[in-house]
């Protein structure tokens, strides 16, 4: 498992908005981004910048803290040292006060078609 500088990530909300700004939680310890831009309400996008500067067991979303958040497009690069950087997307998806997203995915295996 790499050790996880930092990720940047992009997230436009969809038709329901989150009441406050999210924070990260990695290895059961909760903190805010180092960078925010933007906003989390209605059509309008965010983007974070998270420097955990660890080895990622968990690292999660935080959801709203009342209600449901859509979120319509989610885009994470992940900066692990001595790798180079990769960036997946999420499908459009919702969170509640209930509920975190798992933003910890290992780099996909290369493919080569044949």
């Amino acid at each position: 498992m790499p050790r996880l500088q930092c990720f940047d990530m992009t997230i436009k909300t969809g038709e329901r908005a989150c009441d406050r700004t999210p924070g990260f939680v990695i290895n059961g310890f909760e903190l805010e981004f180092d960078k925010v831009e933007g906003g989390t309400q209605p059509g309008e996008t965010l983007t974070v910048k998270g420097s955990p500067d660890s080895f990622p067991h968990s690292l999660h979303l935080t959801g709203p803290e009342e209600g449901t958040w859509d979120l319509a497009e989610v885009s994470i690069t992940y900066y692990p040292y001595g790798e180079d950087p990769y960036t997946l997307k999420f499908a459009p998806l919702s969170l509640d006060s209930d509920s975190d997203l798992n933003i910890w995915h290992k780099k996909p295996a290369a493919a080569w078609d044949v």
